[in-house]
C-alpha cells in the first residue's frame, strides 16, 4: 500500500515537470524581460555618475607653479596673486580641494578675474606625488 501511495505521488510529480512548448517560450520571454530589464537599470546608474563635470580651463587661462604662499596672496612663477573670498579650487581629478591643502611645487591652472587681472577665482591644482 506504501509502495502504491509513492508510485501515485511519483507520476504527479513526473506530470507537473512536463511543460508544453508554449509555456516554456513564455517562461522565457520572462526571463529575458527581467534580465533586459536589470541590465538597464544598471547601465542608467553608471551612466548618471560619469555625467558630473569635470572643471576646465579655457582659453586665456594661466599655469605655472605656486612658488609661495602666503594667508591672504599666492606666488605663481614669482608674481602674487590674490585670491577671491569665494574662489573656486579643484584638484587634478575634478573633486574640490581645500585651500589649505596648497603647497608650494604644486602646479596650478588658473583664471583671473576681469576687474583684477591679478585676483584668481577659479583653480585646478595638480599635488605633487
Amino acid at each position: 500500500m506504501a509502495d502504491a501511495h509513492t508510485e501515485e505521488k511519483t507520476k504527479d510529480l513526473k506530470r507537473g515537470h512536463q511543460m508544453s512548448g508554449h509555456s516554456r517560450l513564455l517562461a522565457c520571454a520572462g526571463i529575458m524581460v527581467l534580465a533586459v530589464t536589470a541590465l538597464s537599470f544598471m547601465s542608467v546608474g553608471v551612466t548618471l555618475a560619469d555625467d558630473q563635470p569635470i572643471p576646465s580651463i579655457t582659453v586665456g587661462d594661466q599655469s605655472g607653479t605656486i612658488t609661495a604662499i602666503y594667508e591672504k596672496t599666492l606666488d605663481i612663477d614669482g608674481r602674487t596673486y590674490g585670491v577671491t573670498p569665494d574662489v573656486v579650487m579643484f584638484d587634478d581629478y575634478g573633486r574640490v580641494l581645500d585651500p589649505g591643502r596648497l603647497v608650494v611645487t604644486a602646479e596650478v591652472k588658473f583664471h583671473v578675474t576681469k576687474e583684477q587681472s591679478n585676483m584668481i577665482d577659479k583653480m585646478i591644482v595638480t599635488l605633487p606625488r
